[in-house]
């Protein structure tokens, strides 16, 4: 009976009968593994610390025929304090959802891994405000999964436009204001009727937006949240931004995401604020 240990984050969790669990593990070498802890939802299970949702920790392992088995493990970084606030717990939950989504087994999700980690510690420690880490957790995840916009310039003209532009989200390209006008008045002299045709998707962004998503698809991961967008209108619509252009190209929305926003919602009328 082969034995194996592999570092990794629980990212799903299914109960299984009365006691047992079932564990998705993102792992770097092996992106994500199923593996079942016996005994993990007993008061007293000796499994029970190393099979929480978001624990990142040492899993030990035995394989009975297609199944892994868990056999002993320790935690490395448990993330208790998402559970202090509904709001981390609730974004921990949409980051955990989409990473399932967009990886699978046996798959190397070294980067992955290590993006979830720093959002995940991020989120839990409150180190910068919710929008910039689910923006640059959004967009960095798009780009890695092989959805990385081209923002040089205008996809049209070729331009460096310095002032406000759009993200055309389902081709990742960047139009400038009067290509776009050029364009939808072209459209309008000459209607296209295509049923295949994927619908148009526009995100207008201003420089400091736009700098700000330049900035979560090319520095190293480590540093990917240290940036700040002054202003509740850029910040507000580089979270949109974000937001969009993921899920228009996973094709899916969240349940867990539908729910953050909701409890967003409540909270920020009882405040006052609108972000």
């Amino acid at each position: 009976m082969q034995h194996e240990a592999i570092d990794g984050v629980v990212v799903r969790v299914r109960d299984m009968a009365d006691h047992d669990r079932y564990l998705s593990v993102l792992t770097a070498e092996k992106g994500r593994i199923s593996i079942l802890a016996k005994g993990s939802r007993s008061l007293k299970g000796p499994q029970r610390a190393v099979s929480q949702l978001y624990t990142y920790g040492n899993f030990e392992y035995y394989r009975k025929g297609d199944f892994c088995i868990l056999k002993g493990g320790s935690p490395i970084q448990p993330f208790y304090a998402l559970s202090m606030d509904i709001d981390r717990l609730n974004l921990a939950a949409y980051f955990c959802d989409v990473i399932c989504e967009v990886t699978d087994e046996g798959e190397e999700a070294g980067d992955m891994l290590r993006l979830l980690l720093n959002a995940l510690y991020a989120v839990s420690r409150d180190l910068y405000p919710h929008p910039i880490i689910k923006g640059a957790f959004e967009l960095r995840v798009a780009a890695m999964a092989g959805y990385a916009p081209e923002l040089h310039a205008c996809a049209k003209c070729g331009a460096d436009s310095q002032g406000d532009a759009y993200l055309d989200v389902m081709n990742g390209a960047l139009l400038c204001p009067d290509c776009l006008h050029r364009q939808a008045s072209l459209e309008r002299r000459m209607p296209v009727y295509d049923d295949l045709r994927e619908a148009e998707v526009l995100c207008p962004v201003s420089p400091s937006t736009l700098a700000a998503i330049r900035y979560c698809l090319s520095v190293p991961i480590e540093r990917i949240f240290s940036f700040c967008i002054k202003g509740e209108e850029d910040l507000r619509a580089f979270s949109k931004a974000a937001q969009t252009y993921l899920l228009s190209h996973l094709g899916r929305g969240f349940d867990s995401l539908n729910f953050y926003h909701t409890m967003r919602q409540s909270e920020n009328a009882a405040k006052g604020t609108t972000l």
